[in-house]
């Protein structure tokens, strides 16, 4: 059966999408009232993570529609609400006699046909799951296993433990399988293909199948099951309702099955904590679980081992980034090689990059379990493991980023079976590219016997290698090591074949029930062994599918990212001021603005400009900046602005009306009654509260990274401080630091250059929402509180103010004091003879903070100001209705001002900087922001006494911030100082 636009209800045409799918219900499409899910090419979220999954978002949501970024819109699935799953159920309990009773030979056909099929859609399918993140080879990889599943050899095994008759002399005795009924599969939340396609298996049985698919990656499964599997059940005549399959909410989904008394058996893919849980429920209830939960894999290599393709077998560990069940996790190491086995495996480890999923040479994915791997790592270390390689956050091309989406794959040693049982690592199913390598004491007849107890006793029981030319050391393997679905001995440990089950394991793996899983049969206790002569495990992985469909002509060709449509205005960029400096707002000026706004000051102190949010008035002298901030006759209100009206004009017009209603866009008398509002909670005394808990969260961050020897500052140090401080102060929970800060990062960059920006806007709308919500349900002694009462209960302020006061804190209230510890700790990297005074004078911090404000501001401009009048500025008219633009780092640099102003000097005196603003716009922060700063860089400079650049710095792109993309420095770790 194919379903199309077409045959959906009110969708007709509806975009174009290249895949579209109703639910399937009872043989019928349907669309349902709940919406539909999106699926984006991965290729458009390994390109930009943050603007693709926000648009993602947006699209599932409602509020935008594909034809705004068609190219990274690979489809979407309808979702389903409980009505449609009922009546999935009810067809299929409806149905399941009809199908039982049709002749095991009839339904053992679909195997061929379906495997035909998958033949036939190989280039579909495979253009599917490249969409939804497999990288090209392993997706042919998946297509080969169900061929291989699927094939003749497998089925014809099953077909004989269905039907087994035997005539003796007094009586004809008959051993058959009869179905269960009707079974309720739920795959994988990031839906493999080939677990969708085992389940079908059950089919074959007499089973009727209700398929609930995952909201995350839905639309390959759903092809396979609607397009593929559909049409060949109705071949062979059989009842519509057989096969459902529904996109739908997960937990209550589960529930209904359990609840419901049509539902004889539940098919649940999963992690070991949650299927437990699930096999308790069901057999409460009187149901089977068929559990295929998380796998915790060891591969032991014997000291005769063939090196070069046991390697080969552990780099499957880092296929999909570890993101696969059955790839190896653990290896148990033989003394007498494993210091050259771990040196090859790390240089694969190292030479196994990031990249599009489109490439054939990719074989690492995104990884959504970065948390995971991170405090693995660190655990590994804490036990004294060693960390060959890896526990880097890496971008699509390689480079370290702390919200990078791939995982640098890591090698860890461990020496000894006591050190490795306490390894998290080893105890815990791991779902990232992380491989434990343990070598154990050598010098001792039994080591055999020990290794072989420690693979035993893994408390997870998917699958076992080993490596080894000795026969008599695979038979002790094969006859000691029961407790797995799967043995593999010289062979691939990843790649399936002919009888070879896909799924199915003992223990956590398996539940109480486990075994090597053939959905046909899934009741007596089963292992399958395979044992391989002078195989190559990398030729295994896609021989199956070159040799059947050919891998050249169905690799899809990468999409070109999404890209923003707004223009720059006309004159943007301008050209090189003369002597080739850079114009400002260009990257190279933001790397080192200095030089540019010193000619500004120079030669055209007031000039009109054109900057990418149209023209407008540069102001660059101290005394000019200094009256922008107090004359009545210049606003801040972005909506009497024509440069803040342009730097707006990508936001959605209700979120612009509601949000931009804060304290830095608003004039007085309006700004002083809000600010007033908000003044007690940052009087000096009160802020001053904060140092304590200022100070532990910086020895905390440097606690974790004191024995590396290398960080990068800033998302070690200061963005971690900058957002705990601003969520402590607001009252409400830390989200996800990453993502926040690249969110706000892009909401206040010049829109023009943002893709998914009106995804982006909706995301931080949505969150807010959430947050807001939430305190309205349980209040405190805290800002967000305070201004919730003003809103609800003293009315006053509006409920669009109390939102635009919380977008105003997640901007202003974290990015200048991250970049004031950024930017002052790079100033004293780069002159380190005044860090060494700082220790020397630690009674100099007051002036010294205020001094390194000055001299690496950070804030370069303020946001976009307006003129209500003609307003004079060092003797040049700028007329009424014109946008102001002020360079607060280029007033502190000022020489009128500053005797010497490009030296840094710890006892200057006065020392009148504008780094925090001026007037009634001054920052009501800036008490926080001087202490953040001041205790991070004291704390910073006392515990790692040899602190040093890694490498040179880098400023970010942005129009009015200047703050460090990363901040890389080392450190000796024995010379690291407690707290």
């Amino acid at each position: 059966m194919t379903v199309s636009a077409q045959e959906l209800p009110g969708t007709a045409g509806a975009h174009d999408l290249p895949y579209e799918f109703g639910a399937l219900v009872a043989g019928r499409a349907v669309r349902g009232d709940g919406g539909w899910v999106y699926s984006v090419r991965a290729g458009a979220v390994v390109e930009d993570p943050l603007g693709a999954i926000a648009y993602k978002r947006s699209l599932d949501q409602g509020v935008m529609s594909p034809g705004e970024a068609p190219e990274a819109v690979l489809g979407r699935c309808a979702l389903s609400g409980p009505e449609d799953m009922e009546q999935a159920l009810r067809g299929a309990r409806e149905a399941a006699a009809a199908w039982a009773a049709v002749p095991l030979e009839r339904r053992l056909a679909f195997a061929e046909r379906f495997r035909a099929e998958v033949k036939r859609h190989a280039p579909q399918l495979t253009e599917l799951l490249v969409g939804e993140g497999h990288p090209v080879r392993l997706a042919a990889s998946e297509i080969s296993n169900i061929l291989a599943f699927f094939g003749p050899e497998t089925t014809q095994w099953c077909a004989r433990q269905m039907h087994t008759e035997a005539k003796l002399e007094q009586r004809r005795v008959t051993l058959l399988r009869r179905p269960d009924g009707v079974v309720c599969v739920q795959p994988p939340q990031n839906t493999p293909l080939v677990s969708v396609a085992a389940a079908l298996q059950a089919v074959m049985a007499g089973n009727c199948l209700v398929v609930r698919l995952s909201r995350q990656a839905p639309l390959a499964a759903m092809y396979l099951l609607q397009r593929i599997a559909a049409p060949v059940l109705a071949s062979l005549g059989a009842p519509a309702a057989v096969l459902s399959a529904l996109c739908a909410e997960p937990s209550a989904t589960l529930t209904a099955w359990l609840d419901s008394p049509l539902v004889d058996d539940v098919f649940y893919f999963g992690d070991s904590t949650r299927g437990l849980r699930m096999q308790a429920d069901c057999l409460a209830r009187g149901k089977k679980p068929v559990l295929e939960l998380a796998g915790n894999d060891v591969v032991v290599v014997w000291k005769d081992a063939d090196l070069d393709r046991s390697v080969q077998a552990l780099a499957e560990s880092f296929y999909a980034a570890g993101q696969i069940c059955c790839a190896p996790n653990l290896v148990v190491a033989h003394p007498d090689v494993a210091d050259e086995l771990l040196q090859r495996i790390a240089r694969v480890a190292r030479e196994t990059g990031p990249g599009y999923p489109e490439d054939p040479r990719t074989v690492l994915a995104p990884s959504a379990s970065s948390a995971g791997y991170d405090h693995a790592l660190a655990d590994a270390r804490r036990h004294g493991a060693q960390v060959l390689t890896g526990g880097r956050h890496l971008d699509v091309g390689g480079h370290e980023s702390d919200t990078g989406i791939f995982l640098e794959p890591a090698v860890v040693r461990v020496d000894g079976f006591a050190t490795a049982r306490q390894l998290r690592s080893v105890r815990e199913e791991t779902f990232f590219p992380l491989l434990t390598v343990i070598v154990p004491d050598a010098g001792h007849d039994q080591l055999l016997e020990e290794v072989l107890d420690f693979v035993a006793a893994n408390s997870y029981g998917l699958r076992c290698s080993l490596w080894s030319g000795d026969a008599h050391v695979a038979d002790r393997f094969l006859n000691r090591v029961t407790g797995y679905g799967q043995l593999r001995v010289n062979d691939s440990h990843l790649v399936s074949g002919p009888y070879l089950s896909n799924h199915g394991g003992t223990g956590l793996s398996g539940g109480a029930f486990g075994e090597a899983n053939y959905p046909m049969l899934r009741t007596s206790h089963l292992q399958a062994v395979s044992v391989g002569e002078n195989v190559s495990p990398q030729r295994l992985l896609t021989e199956d599918f070159e040799r059947e469909v050919g891998l050249a002509h169905v690799t899809p060709a990468r999409r070109p990212p999404a890209r923003a449509s707004h223009a720059h205005p006309d004159g943007w960029p301008p050209p090189d001021l003369p002597g080739g400096l850079p114009a400002p707002f260009t990257p190279r000026f933001q790397q080192d603005p200095h030089p540019t706004l010193r000619w500004y000051r120079d030669n055209r102190p007031v000039c009109k400009i054109v900057t990418p949010d149209g023209p407008g008035w540069l102001l660059t002298r101290y005394d000019d900046v200094r009256q922008a901030h107090r004359d009545k006759r210049v606003s801040c209100d972005s909506k009497r602005t024509p440069a803040g009206i342009l730097w707006g004009s990508e936001w959605p017009e209700e979120m612009r009306r509601r949000l931009f209603t804060h304290l830095l866009d608003s004039d007085d008398p309006r700004h002083g009654e809000m600010r007033r509002l908000m003044a007690p909670l940052f009087t000096p005394a009160r802020q001053a509260q904060w140092h304590d808990r200022i100070t532990e969260i910086v020895n905390e961050r440097i606690d974790t990274m004191a024995s590396r020897g290398r960080a990068d500052l800033m998302a070690e140090v200061a963005y971690p401080l900058g957002a705990h401080v601003l969520f402590s102060v607001l009252g409400a929970p830390v989200p996800d630091l990453a993502q926040l800060r690249s969110l706000i990062w892009r909401l206040v960059d010049w829109n023009t250059a943002v893709p998914y920006f009106r995804a982006l806007t909706y995301q931080a709308d949505a969150m807010m929402s959430d947050v807001l919500r939430d305190k309205r349900r349980r209040p405190g002694e805290d800002l967000l509180s305070l201004l919730v009462r003003a809103c609800d209960e003293e009315h006053l302020i509006s409920e669009d103010e109390l939102q635009g006061m919380f977008l105003l804190m997640l901007v202003a209230g974290q990015d200048p004091s991250i970049n004031s510890v950024g930017n002052s700790m790079h100033t004293l990297l780069t002159h380190p003879e005044h860090a060494d005074l700082l220790r020397c004078e630690p009674g100099l911090l007051g002036t010294a903070v205020d001094e390194l404000l000055r001299y690496n501001s950070p804030l370069t401009f303020t946001s976009w100001r307006g003129t209500l009048e003609t307003v004079e500025f060092s003797g040049v008219s700028v007329p009424a209705n014109e946008s102001l633009i002020l360079s607060l780092g280029s007033a502190n640099r000022d020489e009128r001002q500053f005797t010497d102003p490009d030296r840094l000097d710890f006892r200057r005196s006065p020392n009148h900087h504008l780094a925090y603003g001026h007037g009634i716009h001054y920052c009501l922060g800036a008490q926080i922001g001087r202490l953040t700063a001041e205790t991070a860089i004291m704390t910073l400079l006392r515990r790692l006494p040899d602190l040093r650049l890694a490498e040179p710095a880098r400023f970010r792109p942005g129009q009015f911030e200047r703050g460090l993309e990363a901040l890389r420095v080392t450190w000796d770790p024995h010379k690291a100082q407690p707290r």
